[in-house]
């Protein structure tokens, strides 16, 4: 399915699983390891005591270098290992596009790393900086029957998120189910322009049309072979939508676009619901640029 893959490795414990999911579910993808040294601050201390023998940079190099090989060795691959310095977001999209990467993939923390923190705050900016489709990861729940859950606006362009994520169901042979929230406003606007009764009609026939929408960004070579379901809600933030129908379906998979527009900021670009998405769900979520 990918022919390369980056992973981002911080040590800890999910990004450890990360790799031995990766490798398990794509064997035949060339897969590199990455590592990002951010600034360290020196006491002053050290550095006049040790002056030109302090070679802390160095060390934490070639540290991190041969932790990347252990976990390689560890997981039975030969992972190509890269440690660059910088933040994490700027030094992984950098990377990704020197070696072309087509998928970069990084494990999610359950838990805040400082109480101020806000979850997610790391993955988020790699889903900002990347130009890519991202997948952050978290532990399958479940080995059979998994789900991957497609959120579609229907908007112009979004075809690749329901293409994306038709092709992992097909890949991992699993359940497709297509998710659209219509506006919350379209139902006031409709009883503001019509009666009641051609207000309730209207928005039936608006959610056929939905429906028919999301199935049609599906591939037709893959809509026979994929068991789709297909729900188009409305009434609540689509947010809450999204994340309820992750929990109520099993879902182990969000599918989710990020939209380019030129001139606009990355903050902009990535959009409220979808950082949402990346803190809140208790399951993988792919963003995928569209």
């Amino acid at each position: 399915m990918y022919h390369s893959i980056l992973l981002g490795i911080d040590f800890s414990d999910a990004s450890v699983e990360t790799v031995r999911w990766a490798v398990s579910r794509f064997p035949d993808a060339e897969i590199t390891l990455f590592h990002a040294i951010e600034p360290l601050g020196v006491p002053g201390y050290l550095r006049r005591e040790l002056g030109s023998k302090l070679e802390i940079s160095l060390e934490r190099e070639l540290d991190a270098r041969a932790n990347l090989e252990e976990i390689a060795s560890q997981c039975g691959i030969e992972a190509r290992v890269e440690v660059r310095p910088g933040w994490t977001p700027e030094a992984l999209a950098a990377i990704t596009d020197e070696i072309r990467a087509e998928l970069v993939v990084v494990g999610a923390h359950q838990k805040r790393v400082w109480p101020s923190d806000e979850l997610g705050n790391t993955c988020v900016a790699i889903v900002r900086k990347a130009t890519v489709p991202v997948l952050i990861w978290r532990p399958i729940r479940q080995e059979s029957d998994k789900t991957i859950l497609a959120a579609l606006d229907l908007r112009d362009g979004s075809a690749p998120i329901a293409a994306t994520a038709a092709r992992y169901c097909a890949y991992f042979g699993d359940r497709l189910f297509l998710l659209h929230a219509m506006p919350g406003t379209l139902q006031a606007y409709l009883r503001a322009v019509s009666s009641p009764t051609k207000t309730e009609d209207t928005v039936r026939l608006l959610e056929h049309r939905a429906r028919d929408a999301a199935l049609e960004r599906v591939p037709e070579e893959l809509r026979q072979s994929v068991d789709i379901q297909v729900s188009v809600v409305r009434g609540r933030p689509i947010v809450n939508h999204i994340l309820n129908a992750a929990e109520t379906e099993a879902v182990d998979l969000i599918v989710i676009g990020k939209y380019h527009a030129p001139g606009l900021t990355g903050r902009v670009l990535l959009g409220g619901i979808t950082k949402q998405i990346i803190r809140g769900a208790n399951c993988s979520v792919l963003t995928v640029p569209v």
